[in-house]
């Protein structure tokens, strides 16, 4: 998360994790780590047809036949505070 590799003290499989309205489903590998922060990776990004538009920062992904899109908010831009809208994506 800091730029060192973290070793997971564990996984945690098939936690949902909801976008917009689309829940979807990951293996969470659990870290030490105080941050609030998500990743979701590349297996991830395959699984649900994602692609992240950088040029309109946008995250676009098909959860069950629905193009799901929501906005991405770059989680460095933020002050500590809870994201307001559910149809935002933190990368």
């Amino acid at each position: 998360m800091d730029g060192k590799p973290q070793a997971a003290v564990g996984v945690v499989d098939s936690i949902p994790i909801v976008i917009a309205d689309a829940q979807t489903f990951i293996p969470l590998q659990v870290i030490n780590s105080t941050s609030k922060t998500l990743l979701l990776g590349t297996d991830w990004l395959d699984k649900y047809k994602a692609d992240v538009l950088s040029s309109t920062r946008k995250l676009r992904f098909v959860s069950q036949g629905k193009i799901i899109e929501v906005d991405v908010v770059n989680a460095r831009d933020q002050t500590v505070k809870e994201l307001i809208s559910s149809n935002s994506c933190t990368l």
